[in-house]
């Protein structure tokens, strides 16, 4: 039986290197395992995408992957031709072989081009090609401002009525029937407003959801050897999604989609009042003009402040991962002086902008006051000499207070909105350039089977800032092999052990693992083939089955709880009254630091995995803990999966057939472990 079909295109989507929005399969039907050929037709029409495309003739390379239905292995993914008449074909029982025949249907899924990779990116791009995928919003939005801008005009007009036909001639029929009209266009117009500003929040949400989960995910993605130091700074950095989404959700965002409007309203009081037109016209562009000298004001200022938070929040993580720490060593005075210079500094800039921001709100009152004086002076003279009606003076006064009104009143609070919003999507930009584990245009591989066979060739890499870096000319790891890398504190194991593990990049040279470059191979499945350990192992915020079962496809709980007894953790597990679903706080924190590498050792032998990487996996173990948990993991490995363990311990080494000697980022011995040992007896072994 096949994988669900839904999920067979998104696993198609991931294979093409398309990315999916998220909640892309809400609309999908429930499409049975067993489903005919015409399920796939069902649920593109659902999801409202083109119809499938059926391969009339037989497959050429370049049409793979694609999807297939056979009548014995009902959907499946078909990845390439096996021989002639056989096509490989991925279901959720592995990999079958089809034979194909033309009666048998290959289709092309059409997936919207929305959903192409960019070639490039950036957090702007970003939000608006989310916003401008919801075009019936957006039209909608747009109808509804139309209308509101056209009851306001009547507005106008029904006072213009009013003072020069109704009132002169005592015409209350027409004064009822005009404002029973104006009454019902204003209940509409609260309808249409409270509707668009639902709409408007609806669609924000989304937006926020979207984009957030893009955000978070490429943040995950970030290198680890790239991580800038601040992780509290970066957190902040992300924050700044809560300023953007409130941009987006503002009502006065709709003032921007007015002020096309403002020339309609000038055209109209031109045909009522003539000359008087010439006040708001003159004072409008000025409002605009002085908004945007304001916005480049507060822009640097604003910017400053934005960094200045951040780096608020980056030393509130800090002070609160280090309390330990800081208590210990007497650290809260210096935290202390610090977080005050932030706020400080906070303050300052804040204080900046909402100099300007005030400044410019007393300066555009003053030009709604000074506007709507010019027009009654100047349609008062014009009255006088019968130019113009009192109707028409009542009605210009309240285009004008539409041209200058809303828009040139919210203008103080839209720029400062925006200068923070700007600075916003300057910090998210910075978290985009980061270097990244994968992107969304690079197909990676996927091979069916990996050996834990690896090869360095000409491998370079430093941190930054470092004195010296890793340098490994040529080395060679066979599968089945135990080794052992040792050397003095500093000297590179961990930066060597996390380049085997693919977390960290070559700056030159290549990491083989089984004769392919680690960074081609899709990080789902290399995760799943190589398990690396760190010292200094942190959980996740969960249960404690949560955490053993993490990245690992439901383990049972027999399961769980064997691997639990070979490593010793099911004691913790039995003294709990919850068990598996013992709580764990934040960075597992409560826990010692050996009962927490009890639980990355289980998670170990849980994934079976063809190459282990340990990193000081005992530190903090006692020594019957140490060989429990270490003969359980060499006992329950398969036979050909090889073995990196990095250690300070000398006893450990008897577990290993192999030691690699480092010193200064450089591979100096390298053997048979006896007689690695043997020569570091001789202090100038190793030199």
């Amino acid at each position: 039986m096949s994988a669900p079909l839904v999920e067979l295109i998104e696993i198609l989507a991931r294979r093409k290197a398309i990315r999916l929005p998220p909640g892309w399969s809400s609309a999908a039907p429930k499409v049975a395992v067993d489903a005919g050929p015409e399920a796939l037709g069902e649920v593109l029409a659902a999801l409202d995408w083109e119809a499938p495309q059926p391969l009339r003739k037989r497959p050429r390379a370049h049409e793979f992957p694609a999807l297939i239905y056979a009548p014995d292995t009902g959907w499946g993914l078909a990845e390439q031709w096996r021989d002639e008449k056989e096509i490989r074909v991925l279901t959720s029982s592995g990999i079958q072989h089809v034979e194909w025949i033309q009666e048998i249907p290959v289709y092309e899924v059409p997936f919207p081009k929305s959903y192409a990779p960019q070639p490039t990116e950036s957090s702007r791009q970003i939000f608006w090609s989310s916003l401008l995928r919801r075009k019936r919003m957006l039209t909608e939005a747009t109808i509804a401002t139309v209308v509101i801008n056209i009851i306001a005009l009547l507005t106008s007009l029904y006072s213009m009525q009013i003072y020069d036909r109704v009132i002169p001639r005592s015409g209350f029929d027409t004064l009822w029937v005009l404002t029973v009209g104006m009454l019902f266009a204003l209940v509409i117009d609260f309808v249409i407003r409270n509707a668009r500003a639902h709409m408007v929040d609806r669609e924000a949400a989304a937006i926020d959801s979207e984009v957030s989960e893009h955000f978070f995910s490429r943040m995950q993605s970030v290198r680890l050897d790239s991580r800038p130091p601040g992780i509290g700074t970066m957190a902040g950095q992300l924050k700044g999604l809560e300023q953007i989404r409130s941009m987006m959700a503002s009502t006065t965002m709709f003032l921007l989609a007015d002020l096309p409007f403002a020339f309609l309203f000038m055209a109209v009081m031109w045909s009522i009042g003539g000359a008087v037109t010439f006040v708001p016209a003159i004072l409008f562009p000025l409002s605009l003009g002085m908004a945007f000298l304001f916005s480049r004001l507060i822009r640097g200022d604003s910017a400053k402040a934005q960094v200045s938070s951040n780096r608020k929040n980056g030393l509130l993580v800090e002070t609160l991962d280090a309390a330990e720490t800081l208590k210990a060593n007497l650290g809260s005075w210096h935290m202390l002086a610090s977080w005050n210079r932030l706020i400080d500094d906070v303050h300052d800039h804040e204080q900046k902008v909402r100099r300007w921001s005030t400044l410019a709100s007393s300066l555009f009152s003053l030009l709604q006051q000074v506007g709507y004086v010019g027009i009654v002076a100047w349609g008062a003279y014009r009255i006088s000499q019968g130019e113009m009606t009192m109707g028409g003076l009542i009605a210009c006064t309240i285009l004008s207070s539409r041209i200058n009104g809303p828009l040139v009143a919210s203008l103080p609070n839209l720029i400062v909105q925006w200068s923070y919003t700007r600075a916003a999507l300057d910090a998210l930009d910075n978290i985009l350039k980061l270097p990244s584990d994968h992107t969304a245009d690079q197909a990676r591989l996927r091979p069916e089977a990996i050996a834990p066979q690896l090869r360095l060739e000409n491998v370079q890499f430093a941190h930054a800032g470092a004195r010296f870096q890793v340098e490994v000319p040529n080395l060679e790891i066979r599968p089945g092999e135990h080794i052992g890398l040792i050397g003095p504190v500093g000297s590179g194991k961990s930066s060597l052990l996390r380049l085997l593990a693919g977390l960290y990049a070559t700056q030159r040279g290549h990491v083989l693992l089984d004769g392919t470059d680690i960074t081609q191979i899709a990080e789902d499945d290399l995760r799943r083939h190589v398990c690396y350990v760190p010292q200094d192992y942190r959980l996740i915020k969960g249960t404690l089955r949560d955490n053993l079962s993490l990245g690992i496809s439901t383990p049972s709980d027999s399961e769980l709880m064997t691997a639990a007894q070979r490593t010793g953790l099911s004691e913790l597990i039995k003294q709990h009254p919850k068990g598996l679903d013992l709580p764990i706080a934040e960075g597992g924190s409560g826990m010692s630091g050996g009962q927490k590498m009890l639980v990355a050792l289980t998670r170990a032998l849980l994934l079976k995995p063809c190459l282990l990487l340990l990193d000081e996996p005992t530190a903090s173990l006692d020594h019957e803990a140490e060989a429990r948990v270490l003969r359980a993991l060499l006992e329950n490995l398969p036979a050909e999966s090889t073995l990196v363990l990095v250690t300070h311990k000398i006893q450990l080494l008897s577990l290993v057939g192999r030691v690699l000697f480092l010193n200064n980022g450089r591979i100096v011995l390298d053997g048979p472990t006896q007689g690695v040992l043997e020569k570091l007896r001789n202090p100038g072994a190793a030199s």
